[in-house]
């Protein structure tokens, strides 16, 4: 079951983002850098709770990663993710955008959430529950959210800088992936974006989306512009 929410602008999101890594930065002292933070700032500075569950038992849905139980303060990440530290650093980032950019419609009485239980026999109370593959607009926007909270844009620039001082450039890249090809200069420069930046808890998957959204990645034919 899916929520619908009002438009926010990727400015917007990237907004809200940079609220909550100041707030973290006021807390700690200094500014986050990559691997970010995002247990400690889920826990530190939004007050959260945070488990790990079998949620595709509980829920009885066979593809959920996470949830959030709003009035408990509460998000599970389902144990499916233990040991994939990138997949569930952005599940928990995705997460964490539910509840600063979700949450306070709930508040202002302009969405109304399904409700779930926790465990088997408990009262139903309003969650958010994720699950794979959903592409509604309320999983879009915590995906972005999840995307600009681990990978900072300028963290990424800065990477690629080390890495090679100027956007990859690859042929056909557009022609080749509107084909499907998996392509392996992406893969590549992005590990090693990972590894020059420091990005230990995102996965190369994520590394590559993000490459892309910054223009850090363009076709060959474009040329190369930073």
């Amino acid at each position: 079951m899916t929520f619908k929410v009002p438009f926010r602008s990727d400015a917007q999101i990237e907004s809200a983002v940079q609220e909550l890594l100041r707030q973290y930065a006021k807390a700690k002292g200094e500014p986050p850098r990559p691997p970010i933070p995002v247990d400690a700032i889920a826990e530190s500075v939004l007050g959260l709770t945070l488990e790990m569950g079998d949620l595709r038992k509980k829920l009885g849905k066979p593809d959920v990663l996470g949830a959030t139980w709003l009035d408990d303060a509460l998000v599970v990440i389902d144990s499916s993710l233990e040991g994939n530290e990138g997949r569930y650093c952005f599940t928990l980032g995705h997460e964490v955008g539910h509840w600063q950019l979700h949450r306070p419609l709930r508040e202002m009485d302009k969405v109304t959430f399904p409700l779930f239980s926790r465990e088997p026999g408990a009262k139903a109370t309003a969650a958010i529950v994720c699950r794979d593959g959903q592409r509604d607009s309320a999983e879009i926007q915590a995906d972005k959210f999840a995307a600009l909270l681990l990978m900072p844009a300028s963290d990424v620039r800065a990477a690629v800088k080390l890495v090679s001082g100027e956007p990859l450039a690859i042929d056909n890249f557009v022609a080749r992936k509107k084909a499907g090809e998996r392509i392996a200069e992406l893969r590549d420069f992005a590990a090693e974006v990972i590894a020059k930046g420091g990005f230990t808890n995102v996965s190369n998957q994520a590394m590559q989306i993000r490459l892309e959204a910054l223009k850090l990645v363009v076709d060959g034919a474009q040329g190369r512009l930073f």
